[in-house]
């Protein structure tokens, strides 16, 4: 019997502010109930700016946004229903000016009850946040590094 791996690739913002990040409560699989970045999988044959620029707006509705650089790629194995799921996580530094107050997702049915939030980084554990975050936030030196 062969276990199907279906590959994922997704872009993904992080939004720091000071000392606070922009979140989602992320419902769906792979990790759901935690605390996710903006993004998602891109389309196929969508360009990877062009990807991000969609999912940022459909869950968060911010449109006007600097994309500064690719701050980590973000690797992951996940068991489901038709065998594994392997993804990829793009995660760029992105910023807004000035910073978005209000949300106007048009992609609710990822977003759980907790909505989208700026949180103060120093009060997330790695337990509230999915994998990608926590990397994301390692690698941008806002939490400490150490093996998950």
């Amino acid at each position: 019997m062969t276990t199907e791996t279906q590959l994922r690739v997704s872009v993904l913002a992080l939004f720091i502010d000071q000392d606070q990040v922009l979140l989602l409560h992320q419902m769906t699989p792979p990790e759901p109930d935690c605390w996710d970045l903006p993004g998602g999988g891109l389309d196929p044959a969508e360009d990877v700016v062009t990807g991000l620029r969609r999912e940022v707006l459909e869950e968060t509705g911010i449109q006007d946004f600097a994309i500064a650089s690719l701050l980590t790629v973000v690797e992951g194995f996940y068991p489901c229903d038709d065998g594994q799921l392997h993804t990829l996580g793009l995660v760029y530094r992105c910023s807004a000016s000035p910073r978005p107050t209000t949300f106007t997702p048009t992609d609710v049915e990822e977003i759980g009850p907790q909505g989208i939030q700026w949180h103060a980084i120093a009060d997330l554990s790695r337990e509230q946040c999915s994998r990608r975050t926590w990397e994301a936030l390692i690698a941008a030196g806002r939490v400490p590094g150490d093996a998950r």
